[in-house]
């Protein structure tokens, strides 16, 4: 609450400054009661420069936290806005994704992230990082400065979203496990680490033919120190802020060729900001380009000389013009954005205009590219076109010998038809012929066992006879005897 209103002030004095017996010119009282207008005047100004100050929030990503470098580097910022204003308060956030939650959900005014996750607020931001578009410390500074001028302000502005920061974090190369990968053609089936899903780093996967393994700041370095990562992309600063040391081990190292700056960007919401806090901000930045500088470089010095793989101009060269291939490809699929890319051509060959990209300007080179693929689509067109002739001529043949192919299927289908009647009937014959057999088996069956029985029935009217026969026999024996006793009787008793 301010202390001085000046309208209230100015009420209270009215009636005593501006009485008819006051008002006279050059009188005692008319000299006070201009002292006390000047006074209220004098107290309305402080208090709107003493009283106004409003306070800010900034999201900063820094992955060691509050006594992180990126918040000791940011602290500074901190006397430079009260002049503007402002009382800015900066929370750590050691996941980066968490600061952009956070500055989703209205916590904060103003971000600090990387260039992958500004890109989702301001496109030109995101394309700062493009892979070679700034090629040497010259060019980085040459790029900050250019876009600290009033007049690029428009190129920072995206929506209700600004960069009003760009905070170089040093040369990103690639850290290998094995120091045998030294070339482009070596990532080819390698894993790949593609921070947050970097579009860019997704593109450079698939041209390099490496396999993409999507990892967060949090869980990287563990990765790469398992093995489950075989390459990750990196500034200096991440060496010993991460460790990656241990993911190196003996038998890795670094390629000692940038592929291209990492950045860090303040993305702000404008709507809650001065309008000239961008520019403020962003020249301020400039002042401490050096000091950035310094800090990129005792990071390198930092890395003990043996991870460092030196490369010589082929392998530079190479991998420049893969480094072209991705910048492209991403500008064709709206990731980079292109007014970006044209300013960093345009820095490029100022610095360097011997490049052989320099011979002709973005339009032009646009133009004939675009006429090169007019020429391509019409050549494919024909091609196509042929191709379709050539397919409706094989499909016309393939109709005929299909149709002929068909009638000799039916045909074959019919023969077989009739030879499974065929074979119907003749295996119905069969069965006739087999029933009237088992017929024929069956009565000579049961003539046989007619005849068996007969002949079970004489075998026993033949015993039956036989011991008719042996009974006869044995009365006429018995007959005998008992007459031959009664003989032998009369004879014993007649003798």
């Amino acid at each position: 609450m301010r202390l001085f209103d000046k309208y209230s002030l100015f009420l209270c004095l009215k009636p005593v400054c501006f009485s008819s017996k006051t008002a006279i010119f050059g009188t005692q009282s008319s000299l006070i009661c201009y002292r006390n207008i000047v006074l209220v005047f004098l107290l309305s100004l402080l208090s709107s420069s003493v009283f106004a100050i409003e306070d800010k929030t900034f999201c900063v990503w820094d992955p060691v936290g509050r006594t992180g470098p990126v918040m000791t580097f940011y602290s500074d910022v901190i006397p430079k806005a009260q002049a503007w204003g402002l009382r800015l308060k900066f929370v750590a956030y050691t996941e980066e994704t968490d600061a952009v939650k956070a500055f989703k959900a209205g916590k904060c005014e103003a971000v600090v992230l990387t260039s992958i996750l500004s890109r989702q607020f301001v496109q030109f931001a995101g394309t700062m990082d493009a892979i070679g578009a700034i090629n040497s410390q010259e060019g980085l500074e040459l790029a900050i400065a250019t876009l600290s001028r009033p007049r690029a302000g428009n190129l920072m502005i995206e929506g209700n979203y600004e960069v009003v920061t760009t905070f170089p974090i040093g040369s990103m190369y690639a850290f290998v496990k094995d120091r045998s990968i030294d070339t482009i053609e070596e990532f080819s089936r390698k894993k790949l680490a593609i921070l947050n899903k970097d579009p860019q780093m997704q593109k450079f996967a698939d041209l390099s033919g490496a396999s993409k393994v999507n990892v967060t700041l949090s869980n990287f370095a563990d990765k790469f120190e398992q093995g489950m990562v075989d390459i990750v992309i990196m500034p200096a600063l991440a060496y010993n802020t991460f460790e990656l040391y241990n993911g190196l081990g003996k038998k890795g190292g670094i390629i000692d060729y940038r592929l291209y700056y990492g950045m860090l960007q303040t993305i702000s919401k404008r709507d809650q900001f001065p309008e000239d806090f961008g520019f403020n901000m962003r020249k301020y930045m400039l002042t401490r380009l050096k000091e950035m500088n310094k800090m990129v470089l005792d990071a390198e010095d930092e890395i003990p000389d043996y991870y460092w793989i030196e490369t010589n101009q082929f392998v530079k060269d190479d991998i420049d013009h893969f480094s072209k291939r991705v910048r492209l490809s991403l500008q064709d699929s709206d990731v980079n954005n292109p007014t970006a890319l044209k300013l960093f051509w345009k820095i490029r060959c100022r610095l360097d205009p011997s490049r052989g990209e320099c011979k002709e300007s973005p339009d032009q080179k646009s133009k004939r590219e675009k006429q090169l693929a007019d020429k391509q689509r019409e050549e494919k067109r024909l091609v196509l076109e042929q191709k379709q002739r050539e397919q409706k001529k094989r499909s016309k043949a393939n109709l005929v010998r299909e149709q002929k192919q068909l009638e000799q299927e039916k045909l074959a289908l019919e023969q077989q038809r009739i030879q499974k009647e065929k074979l119907e009937r003749e295996l119905i014959i069969e069965q006739q012929r087999l029933k009237k057999e088992r017929l024929a088996l069956e009565q000579e069956r049961l003539k046989q066992e007619k005849l068996r029985q007969k002949q079970e029935q004489i075998i026993q009217e033949k015993l039956k006879l036989e011991d008719q026969r042996l009974a006869l026999e044995k009365a006429s024996q018995e007959s005998e005897r008992s007459i031959w006793e009664i003989l032998f009787g009369w004879l014993w008793s007649w003798i």
